[in-house]
C-alpha cells in the first residue's frame, strides 16, 4: 500500500538578473530538496504571509544577493512547480520578474536574517545563454536557458508568459 505524503501551496517570487551587454544571468546552484546533487535557479523564494511577490522579489534580492531594488520590475513569467521535501509535497506558485542590472555585481547573502537559508547555496554564477543551452547542468525551470534566449529576443511580453 503507497502512502501518500503531506501536500502543501505555498507562493514564491523569482528574479531573472541581467546584466546589460554582454548579456549574462545570474543563477545560483543549490542542492536539491527531492533527490541527490544540485541545480541552478533563480534568485527568490517564498513570500511571507500577507506579502506580495513583488515585496517578496525585493525581500528575497537583497537577502540572497544583496541587490537592492528601488523600481517595479515587469512580470515576465508565471510557473506552478511541484517538488517533495521532507516528507513534504509542496506545489509552489512562481512569479518571476525581469530586473536589468549595468553590470555584473559580486553576490552575498550576508543580508539574510534566516539562519536556515545562509549556506545552502553553494555558488553564484553569471552565465551566458548560450552556456546555459549547452550546459549538462539541471537548471529550474529546465527550460530556461530557451526561456532567457526568447526573452532576449522578443522583449518583455504584454503580460506573464505562462512557463
Amino acid at each position: 500500500m503507497q502512502m501518500l505524503l503531506p501536500r502543501k501551496t505555498r507562493q514564491a517570487a523569482r528574479a531573472v538578473v541581467l546584466t546589460e551587454c554582454p548579456t549574462h544571468v545570474l543563477l545560483l546552484r543549490h542542492e536539491r530538496p527531492d533527490q541527490p546533487g544540485d541545480f541552478w535557479l533563480l534568485p527568490g523564494g517564498g513570500c511571507k504571509r500577507g506579502e506580495s511577490s513583488l515585496s517578496a522579489v525585493r525581500r528575497e534580492l537583497w537577502e540572497e544577493t544583496g541587490l537592492a531594488l528601488h523600481h517595479r520590475p515587469p512580470l515576465v513569467w508565471k510557473r506552478r512547480h511541484v517538488f517533495a521535501r521532507a516528507g513534504v509535497v509542496t506545489e509552489q506558485h512562481e512569479d518571476i520578474y525581469l530586473v536589468r542590472t549595468s553590470e555584473r555585481f559580486q553576490p552575498t547573502s550576508a543580508n539574510n536574517v534566516d539562519l536556515s537559508e545562509v549556506g545552502i547555496f553553494v555558488e553564484f554564477r553569471w552565465w551566458a545563454v548560450a552556456e546555459i543551452l549547452a550546459s549538462d547542468e539541471v537548471f529550474g525551470p529546465r527550460n530556461l536557458g530557451c526561456l532567457l534566449a526568447d526573452l532576449l529576443r522578443h522583449g518583455v511580453p504584454a503580460g506573464p508568459l505562462v512557463i
